[in-house]
């Protein structure tokens, strides 16, 4: 939403407090606000035990903030704004473009993400957007948190097909659960009385399971076992 676009549903200017240290882009988006006529700079903080100070004294609509800053991370004062304050929208204005940043200042409470390359007139649009219920992001992050969100898709596909490949193997080759959790835990290098312990059945038990194993894998020993449970895929998950 653009300030023509708002003339029309608001005439209240939005408050706006700025939690920036560097002096220069500090003064920058002091000017930036104070051009626009939808928009009212509430105050300013440079460190986040200034902005907590700033904040009790001010109900803004918007809180531009920036992450890096002297006495801790503005992620602090996001995790405060949406305790205490959660009508105030959170807009990050950093120099930070990497997914922790950026994943950490969502999960937050933040609801807008930008990075310090915008002009003076998508930075006002951007602030009205987030007073206004938007969630404005930075090309590059969006590009960003899509590629996260599809990486995410296929490392679950895969995994789900990694199991259905294992049922269909442990289908094929009868192997029970518990005969399953044996060649696993063999494996691992555990002894048949640590298996038996940690399982909560006795050495005899442990030792019928592997039997069953070696003929069904159609091996003689547990090395071999295990070599052939590895080939299988029984013990990728």
């Amino acid at each position: 939403m653009n300030a023509r676009d708002l003339d029309q549903f608001e005439s209240k200017p939005f408050g706006v407090i700025l939690v920036e240290d560097e002096p220069a882009t500090l003064d920058h988006l002091v000017r930036v606000i104070e051009s626009s006529s939808h928009l009212k700079l509430l105050g300013v903080a440079s460190t986040v035990q200034d902005a907590y100070s700033l904040l009790f004294m001010t109900n803004p609509k918007v809180a531009l903030i920036d992450l890096g800053l002297p006495d801790s991370s503005g992620i602090e004062v996001i995790e405060w704004l949406s305790k205490n304050k959660p009508e105030t929208e959170c807009l990050v204005i950093t120099a930070f473009g990497d997914e922790d940043h950026v994943v950490r200042s969502l999960e937050a409470g933040a609801s807008g993400y930008l990075l310090k390359d915008y002009s003076n007139d998508e930075l006002i649009e951007h602030i009205l957007e987030v007073a206004n219920g938007g969630s404005p992001i930075s090309p590059l992050i969006a590009r960003q948190l899509l590629f996260k969100i599809q990486h995410e898709k296929v490392m679950e596909n895969h995994h789900l097909q990694a199991k259905a490949d294992l049922d269909e193997t442990r289908k094929a080759c009868s192997i029970t659960d518990r005969e399953l959790t044996v060649i696993q835990q063999v494996a691992r290098g555990f002894t048949a009385q640590e298996i038996a312990g940690q399982m909560g059945i006795s050495t005899h038990t442990v030792a019928t399971h592997v039997k069953r194993l070696y003929k069904k894998l159609h091996v003689h020993s547990r090395s071999e076992a295990v070599y052939e449970a590895t080939m299988l895929g029984l013990l990728d998950l």
